[in-house]
């Protein structure tokens, strides 16, 4: 409170004017598309979604989530093949002073917007107003403290690339000094202005509270323990008959989690790695069901990466806990706040240059975990040019639901082109060789292999 009073106090007083720097960013990504499952190519495992169970009830397969469910046919019909051209652009505006000791942000994104699309204002006329706003925030230096800065506003968060890495509105303090830095942090979603605010009102909001420790040995290598606590607030729950797709209520419950982690990343001369351990534990209840279930879930990550001469070579895992038993007291899913899976490079399954238009956002699907193999080698043919390709083993943590693991293997090779600075061109193709688990989401258990390619034509400032 104290760092906060002093702050408000130096901005009210009386300054000398000062000169302003503003600075103009721009990432302006043209992203294509083609499957012969265009199904496929629409969000059906989502980070946003909060799944507490599946399996079977008298024979009949089931999903609970806050929504409906929708599970894609995985057999390839006559016509299932598609292409689509969309655009994303992304620009924010920073403003500072001589010193960098104050700045503010403004970001927004026009877009996805894919051609054709009324709504996503890229039809014929393309009078259609497609706007987020990302960003809006002030970033301070401590009065009296300049090793520390506190950022105010809708702002990107920071955490760790498994857990929560995009944006909220909060405030957060942030402190470097030597080897250490730490932070902490308050963000809220949900709060509903006017008459819904306040009272009875509250037990809807979702408060995140974050702190962060990082400490940076002297040869660049880091480590950073973190932990994140959210009270999810009053949500909607139910189950989806996946037989017959309907969704049917039970009220609502309240969501408490607790990420414990641990995570660094490091360079040993030619041989490079990152790695990320987290925890979950919590409750949820719900006064439907007068009933609660206890958090225990656990997600590890790991990738190394070694470099010879022109050549990367790479092995990663992934390993997200599902829930064996819905009826036996424990969420044993691991449950992720905002985040998005296009580091691992997939193509069929998990995002890549057309995000927003995979199969899976978390590292998971619905609440049976994940578990995934993948190695991988690149080669820099020149300056401008980079080859690569990439094998995955896909698998899911439980197999309750859909009586196998096996989501399949993913074969993946792509081209990246520097056309001039800051202007680059990429491609790559995907192609999954069904898995039983993969077959299984077909109603007859005939699921079919998948072939998809990505492309984008991106300007970056």
């Amino acid at each position: 409170m104290r760092i906060v009073l002093a702050t408000l106090i130096a901005l009210a007083m009386a300054v000398p004017a000062m000169a302003i720097n503003v600075e103009w960013h721009g990432d302006f990504n043209h992203r294509f598309s083609y499957s012969d499952q265009a199904d496929l190519s629409t969000r059906t495992s989502k980070d946003s979604e909060k799944y507490l169970g599946s399996g079977s009830l008298g024979g009949v397969p089931f999903v609970a989530a806050g929504s409906k469910v929708s599970v894609p046919d995985t057999k390839k019909e006559k016509n299932d093949s598609d292409f689509f051209g969309e655009i994303k652009y992304r620009m924010h505006m920073v403003v500072s002073d001589d010193e960098k000791k104050v700045k503010g942000v403004v970001g927004f994104e026009f877009g996805s917007s894919k051609f054709g699309s009324k709504d996503q204002g890229a039809n014929f006329g393309g009078d259609q107003n497609v706007f987020e706003l990302r960003w809006a925030y002030t970033d301070i230096e401590v009065p009296f403290d300049p090793a520390s800065r506190l950022s105010i506003g809708l702002q990107p968060v920071g955490y760790n690339y498994m857990l929560w890495s995009d944006n909220a509105g909060g405030v957060k303090w942030k402190r470097a000094e030597g080897n250490w830095a730490y932070s902490l942090g308050w963000f809220r979603n949900d709060w509903n202005g006017g008459k819904d605010a306040g009272g009875d009102k509250k037990s809807a909001y979702d408060d995140a509270y974050a702190a962060d420790l990082t400490y940076v040995f002297d040869n660049g290598n880091s480590l950073n323990a973190f932990i994140v606590y959210m009270d999810q607030g009053q949500e909607p729950i139910g189950y989806t008959d996946l037989t017959t797709g309907t969704f049917t209520s039970l009220g609502t419950i309240q969501d408490e989690e607790i990420w414990i982690g641990l995570s660094g990343k490091g360079k040993w001369n030619n041989l490079s790695g990152m790695f990320t351990g987290i925890y979950l534990t919590g409750e949820v209840t719900s006064d439907a069901l007068d009933e609660s279930l206890d958090r225990k879930a656990y997600l590890f990550h790991g990738q190394l990466d070694y470099a010879m001469g022109k050549n990367t070579f790479t092995l990663g895992g992934l390993y997200a806990s599902g829930d064996d038993d819905p009826f036996d007291g424990d969420a044993e899913n691991f449950d992720v706040i905002d985040i998005s899976t296009s580091i691992l490079g997939s193509v069929i399954i998990f995002d890549n240059y057309a995000d927003d238009n995979s199969f899976s956002q978390a590292p998971y699907v619905f609440d049976q975990g994940y578990k995934l193999i993948y190695v991988g080698a690149a080669r820099k043919l020149n300056a401008k040019t980079k080859v690569w390709a990439k094998y995955f083993w896909h698998n899911t943590a439980e197999d309750e639901l859909l009586g196998d693991d096996e989501i399949g293997h993913e074969f993946v090779v792509g081209a990246s082109y520097t056309i001039m600075k800051g202007l680059t061109a990429d491609i790559n193709a995907g192609y999954l060789v069904a898995g039983d688990a993969w077959e299984a989401m077909n109603a007859e258990g005939d699921g079919d292999d998948v072939f998809r390619t990505d492309a984008r034509l991106r300007l970056k400032f």
